[in-house]
This record gives structure tokens, sequence and C-alpha cells, in this order.
């Protein structure tokens, strides 16, 4: 199964999960990803402010101008050798942990993910930075949550901290090329695909701003709009045998429904080399046999 952009794999991870099937993810896991690790400990920190290692990952992720040395003196239960300037950005520091900690106490468990990552200054970050993959990933935290805004607060959250935990014990560290050999299905970006060939491929995703990428179509170069239209084409010959392209009518995207357009790129592709299959829950499916 191929897809454009990382956070779409958190999806399907967890659809495989629930049907029990085998699979292998070339690349990091959806819960190993650093920027997913980090909200996670903003929420962990913010409840438990004696967890020294959720402290130490995001007191200066993003940096907020306090050094290794300001941390170690905090940890040491020496804050008071620490120089106004300093004790002052800690305490706002600590601020922002006792907001988290009231959000989710009172609020839904998307509405919480969704505050950290504006508060924290990730988001701005990551705009700033250019990041948008990284983006991509912690917005779909949001999207992942929603299924625990049934609960009362505060125990969606910690239900979703929960799952988060039990993700990170069953990953293994294992290279791609491990993961290649395994049996079951592989899951991987088109572009981790790029050398690989299998009877079988499903492409996920083929829907405008995903498949040509919002990113690129957003550039608006030539060189930018025909780099999509080549990984396409890297995508569509990674199968030997038979293609599955699928799409969605509708995609939760930080944790709002939005309408999902077909992209562009299968309008390319001649009408008698496709089969339209029924539509499932919403997804379209366009089958292709080599």
């Amino acid at each position: 199964v191929l897809y454009r952009a990382n956070f779409q794999s958190r999806a399907l991870e967890e659809a495989f999960l629930r049907k029990n099937i085998t699979y292998t993810l070339l690349g990091t896991k959806f819960f190993e990803r650093k920027e997913v690790k980090d909200v996670i400990s903003y929420i962990r920190a913010a409840l438990n402010q004696d967890s020294t290692v959720d402290i130490k990952r995001i007191i200066n992720t993003p940096v907020r101008g306090i050094g290794k040395t300001t941390v170690l003196k905090i940890l040491e239960g020496k804050e008071h050798e620490l120089t106004s300037s300093a004790k002052e950005k800690v305490q706002s520091f600590r601020s922002l942990l006792a907001a988290i900690e009231q959000k989710t106490r009172t609020d839904k468990a998307s509405e919480v993910i969704k505050y950290v990552i504006t508060m924290s200054g990730m988001e701005k970050n990551f705009k700033e930075e250019d990041e948008q993959e990284r983006l991509e990933n912690v917005r779909e935290l949001v999207t992942l949550a929603l299924k625990y805004d049934t609960y009362t607060a505060p125990e969606g959250i910690e239900k979703m901290l929960e799952e988060a935990a039990l993700a990170s014990d069953q990953d293994t560290i294992e290279s791609d090329k491990e993961r290649e050999k395994k049996p079951g299905v592989k899951l991987m970006t088109v572009h981790a695909s790029k050398g690989l060939e299998f009877d079988f491929v499903f492409i996920s995703g083929l829907e405008q701003e995903l498949f040509p990428h919002t990113k690129m179509q957003e550039g608006g170069t030539p060189e930018s709009e025909e780099e999509e239209r080549r990984l396409f084409y890297v995508a569509l010959t990674r199968a030997r045998k038979k293609l599955f392209l699928s799409h969605a009518n509708v995609r939760t995207i930080f944790g709002s429904k939005q309408i999902a357009l077909p992209s562009e790129f299968i309008s390319d592709i001649d009408e008698d080399l496709k089969e339209d299959q029924k539509p499932i829950s919403g997804i379209k499916s366009i089958f292709i046999d080599f």
C-alpha cells in the first residue's frame, strides 16, 4: 500500500491492526515520529510534572531559550540558583503545562491536542521552518483523538495516552531492509517505494491537495507540478499484476471533515484501462489489470 504523505500511515496501521492483518511499515511508525512523541510528552508532563523524561524532552521544544545548564539545575532541585531571566522562562513553561493540565480536565481529547500544538509553538515553528510533513503528522494526532471525544474529560485523553504507550511498546527496532523481507502487507510512501516491485499495489489517498500534494500546488512552479506527476508514475509502475487506485469522498483533516475531490491524475489515465469498483464506506476504488 502506497501513500503520498507520511501522516496517512496512521489510519492504515490502525485498520490493519483492527482486521488482524500482518503488515510492516517501511520508515518510522506513526507513534514513533519525533513530533508525535513531543505532543504526547507535553500532555504527560502536564499531568505529571515529576516526569523528568517528558520534561527534558519538551522543555526547549520548540526552542524557548532554556539551555542544558538550566534544565540540569531544575532536575537537581537548584532552581533557586537560576538567573532572573532563566527563572522567567521556566515559569512561562510551567504556566503552559498548568494550562494544558486544566484543558485535560475540561475539554475533549481532540481539543487538548489542538491546544498543545498551538500554544506550545510547534505549529508556528513548523510553518516558519516549512516542515509540512511534521505539521501534517501532529494534525493527524488530532484526527486520531476524535474517537476519544465520546469520553468525559479527562478519561478521553487518558485512554489516548494508553494507546500511544501500547503502540510504542509493540514497535521493534528493525532496518527497512529487514522489514522488506518480512511476510505481510508492506506500507510505505511513494518516495520509499522507488526501486521496489510488488504483484499487487494499492495507491491510497488519490485526492486533490494530497496527491498531487498541496505543498507542490501552492509552489505553483512547472517543476514542482512535474515532480508530483513523476511520483505518480513511480507509484503506478511498482505494480507487476494488479493496481488499485483509491480516494476518499470525505477526509478528516485536523479533526474536521472535508469534502475530497479525486486527483487530476486519475483522469489522465485512459478510460479503457480503468475499471471502477463499487464504493465501500465512502472510498472509491479504481482497478487496473496489467
